[in-house]
């Protein structure tokens, strides 16, 4: 399995990996930039919160969850 295939096959399902999700929430960290710009009211960190590993793994994915922006 090449690791395009990893990605994709996690993001179609988060439990391919039977490790709590542990997986999944490490590709989305590491591998996928914060979508947002500074300024945009949707992104969890700012207004005196910092980013971090949780606030990031949590943003990004509500972000691949969400509609795409028109």
């Amino acid at each position: 399995m090449t690791n395009r295939e990893y990605m994709a096959r996690l993001l179609i399902d988060p439990d391919l990996v039977d490790d709590g999700g542990a997986s999944y929430e490490a590709m989305v960290y590491y591998n996928i930039d914060c979508p947002y710009f500074a300024g945009d009211k949707r992104k969890h960190c700012g207004e005196g919160k910092e980013p971090n590993r949780d606030r990031c793994s949590e943003c990004k994915m509500e972000w691949l969850e969400a509609e795409v922006d028109e």
